[in-house]
């Protein structure tokens, strides 16, 4: 195999590794500032309700076993 058929190969592969990581949909994103701000917001607003509804559930629990611990039943 010479030179330019490896390099062409490379640049193919190159090419379909840059497709695979949806790179082109990054660079739609960083070119709208109003996009990014929005979809950044949304995802910030998610991520701060999931990990709320996580505490939640997680300090129920420990006051749960607390009770038990301590003799209390719930309810």
């Amino acid at each position: 195999m010479d030179k330019a058929a490896l390099y062409e190969k490379l640049v193919r592969e190159l090419i379909r590794a840059l497709e695979k990581s949806n790179i082109r949909e990054y660079a739609d994103l960083l070119a709208s500032p109003r996009r990014l701000i929005w979809t950044s917001f949304l995802g910030g607003v998610f991520r701060g309700l999931g990990a709320a509804i996580g505490f939640s559930v997680l300090g129920a629990l420990v006051l749960v076993l607390i009770g038990r611990l301590l003799g209390y039943a719930p309810g």
